[in-house]
């Protein structure tokens, strides 16, 4: 009511100064009345509630839950074979009880089990270890060993490269074998993207559900006081989080991340963390400051390989007797303390070392790198021969015989800028192609912006064939570059959000569809009057009001949550999502650039040669300019439509300026996919990741201009 009070004053006022003067200009009194409607509905809607989505379907937890299992167990599943985690079998990892000085007692694990305010009643007799020593195991059996802590919390300790990340991804798709309907799911997450002092456990472990599984932004029924399903699910209980990699978060932040961890567990709720032994007891057992402790939380301690069982993965894995035959040198010296025998006592190096030595099918083993220069007396330690592998499988990765798609040289010193992106530019281990608009100089997108923005400005003003619109529009249109250059120096990258994953129409956002319907008959009414009659106002105003209405109601959709998400998927969904949005923004612009210059327009024939048109064109550009930008800021901030932020055009802007500064290639995706497939990358849920956190060091410390040796 308020609006349609704004709207019709400015009308009223000028129709009785049109009885003294005989003059109604309706350009400028459209302009007046829609701007000061749209400025009340714009403030009105920024600072009103947020309105919550209906959900999607009438699921309950527990079958969001089950659904959620099937997306999870087909991500792993593929993610294993990818890996040729059963090729030629998953290369046996032993592991005993740690020290027990990291942990609690096995007596509090108990006591807080059977007795603890909120714990569920305990399990049979004998479904428990008798103490931590029982908890030695190998294999696939890490599963029996969680059911067997009290408390079902469990941290797995190890070295560099000792197989703890595969590890895990054999435990998720174990426990998910044994899930019964209504279960906790497990969630495999690289804890290296959470910062605990910019966020809490379960708040990052909602954001990475929901980036993985966008189905799960929908709010849970309404019983459930949580805004997210995602939330719902993790306040619940309903999900086990596998934390992997803690020994990723830095240094200072460990023992706090600890500390969060142990807040945010709920009575009962089971929990699985990864880190490596040295950090992990850094951590909790500092030389100075106060010591922390997983609460609740049994340990054990992934050992190194043993020379009988490298010796058999290798010969195995070997194609027949001949490339079985070129590791005799190194077998020879397995379990001793030569260099490449200490090197190979982890599963990351073993297997480094059967990609790069062994032959795939169709190749021809001559033609490969013979082992035995893994021996060679030039490689007087562990280290060495560590580099030597890290530097020989990019080239080993990229060997095709025949049909090459790209170049060793050229992918190695993509991954090595990509390297080098994540490490110094996003402090993460996840590549998200989304955030590949930071390596951009942010003043210079925003120039690049302003600039578009303000020669459409003066576009339209030139239309109006009139030296006083021209310059206004010119002046209007530097202005717009320099204020939006200015405004994306000073905005963080970040704060754009996540990929959309789907777009729909909700014709029931009331407001948002009034005020795009009055914009739409103010470009009516500019057109009618510069020269296209009533029959303009009429189509103008209903066109313009219709696909202003519709782009009001777009939102945002999640997709089905049992599909398993990838990278891919989500440039589709979100792509998709950017082509709908831009023609309507496109239009938005016109109805800009046209309400604009027809004003102007009127103006200068009301006022032809006077000196005061300047003055009057530009504060009525202003007006618009500040109309239109809180309007923006508005639909940005409003309800679903703060979710339509695609990524899809920044990534393309991106893509080619790194593409022609021959950083990247054009094909990116393409190649991350083939990266993905050769086993350089792997895959966490919509991002990769490289093989190795080690991969990524030895990368981005190298020259990226560097021939590879096994191409010299």
């Amino acid at each position: 009511m308020i609006a349609l009070a704004l709207l019709l004053l400015p009308w009223a006022a000028a129709l009785v100064a049109a009885r003294r003067h005989h003059h109604l200009d309706v350009g400028i009194v459209a302009a007046v009345s829609i701007g000061l409607a749209t400025l009340w509905v714009a403030w009105a809607t920024m600072r009103g509630p947020k309105r919550p989505a209906a959900p999607v379907s009438g699921l309950t937890l527990g079958q969001v839950a089950d659904q959620l299992a099937v997306a999870v167990g087909a991500q792993w599943e593929a993610e294993a074979a990818v890996c040729r985690l059963n090729d030629p079998y998953p290369l046996p990892v032993s592991w005993g009880p740690a020290d027990e000085s990291l942990t609690d007692s096995w007596d509090s694990l108990v006591k807080l089990a059977t007795s603890g305010a909120g714990w569920p009643p305990p399990p049979p007799t004998g479904t428990w270890a008798v103490g931590p020593n029982d908890l030695a195991g190998q294999g696939g059996g890490l599963a029996e060993v969680l059911a067997q802590v009290p408390t079902g919390r469990l941290v797995v300790l190890g070295e560099p490269g000792a197989g703890k990340t595969m590890l895990m991804v054999r435990l998720v798709l174990d426990l998910l074998a044994r899930r019964t309907p209504g279960g906790p799911v497990p969630f495999l997450a690289p804890v290296a993207s959470w910062d605990p002092s910019g966020q809490d456990l379960r708040g990052w472990l909602a954001d990475r559900l929901v980036i993985d599984h966008p189905a799960l932004v929908t709010p849970p029924p309404s019983d459930v006081p949580e805004p997210t399903q995602a939330a719902a699910l993790l306040a619940s209980g309903l999900m086990l989080p596998v934390l992997d990699g803690l020994d990723e978060i830095p240094d200072h932040a460990r023992g706090s991340a600890i500390s969060q961890i142990n807040d945010a567990l709920r009575p009962g709720q089971p929990l699985v963390v990864t880190c490596r032994t040295q950090q992990y007891r850094d951590a909790v057992r500092p030389q100075s400051g106060p010591e922390v402790s997983l609460r609740a939380a049994a340990a054990v301690q992934v050992e190194p390989l043993d020379a009988v069982t490298v010796h058999e993965y290798l010969s195995d894995d070997a194609a027949g007797p001949a490339a079985r035959a070129r590791w005799a040198p190194v077998l020879a010296v397995l379990g001793t303390e030569a260099p490449v025998a200490k090197a190979l006592s982890t599963p990351l190096m073993v297997g480094l070392a059967r990609a790069i030595y062994n032959p795939r099918p169709g190749e021809l083993t001559m033609t490969l790198r013979n082992p035995a220069e893994l021996c060679s007396p030039a490689l007087e330690d562990r280290k060495v021969v560590e580099f030597l592998l890290f530097d020989a499988f990019i080239p080993a990765a990229y060997r095709h015989a025949y049909g090459a798609r790209w170049k060793v040289q050229d992918a190695e010193k993509w991954l090595v800028f990509l390297a080098r992106h994540l490490e110094g530019t996003i402090g993460s281990p996840d590549l998200a192609w989304w955030q590949l608009r930071r390596t951009m100089s942010r003043t210079a997108v925003g120039l690049f912006l302003g600039l578009v923005f303000g020669f459409l400005l003066m576009y339209f003003a030139a239309f109006t064939s009139r030296a006083t619109a021209m310059v206004v529009g010119g002046a209007g249109g530097f202005a717009a570059a320099l204020a939006i250059a200015a405004q994306t120096r000073i905005t963080r990258w970040s704060s754009t959000g996540t990929p959309v994953h789907g777009m729909r129409i909700n014709v029931r956002i009331g407001p948002i569809g009034i005020m795009f319907v009055l914009l739409g008959s103010a470009l009516g009414a500019s057109l009618g009057d510069v020269g296209f009659g009533n029959a303009g106002v009429v189509v103008f105003g209903v066109v313009g009001g219709v696909i202003f209405w519709l782009m009001g109601s777009l939102e945002g959709v999640p997709s089905d949550l049992a599909e398993a998400t990838n990278p891919q998927v989500v440039l589709a969904r979100d792509r998709r999502a950017a082509l709908l949005l831009m023609p309507a923004a496109g239009v938005v612009g016109g109805v800009m650039g046209g309400t604009f210059g027809g004003a102007v327009t009127l103006v200068a024939n009301a006022r032809a040669g006077h000196p005061a048109d300047l003055l009057l064109g530009a504060v009525l550009g202003m007006v618009f300019g500040v109309v239109f930008g809180v309007l923006g800021v508005a639909v940005v901030s409003a309800g679903e439509l703060g979710k339509i932020q695609a990524a899809w055009p920044s990534y393309v802007l991106t893509r080619a300026w790194l593409a022609l500064h021959q950083r990247l290639p054009w094909r990116l995706m393409s190649f991350l996919v083939d990266a993905h497939r050769q086993g350089v990358l792997r895959q966490a849920g919509a991002v990769y990741q490289f093989r190795h956190i080690e991969l990524q060091h030895r990368l981005a410390n190298r020259d990226a201009s560097a021939v590879s040796r096994h191409e010299k």
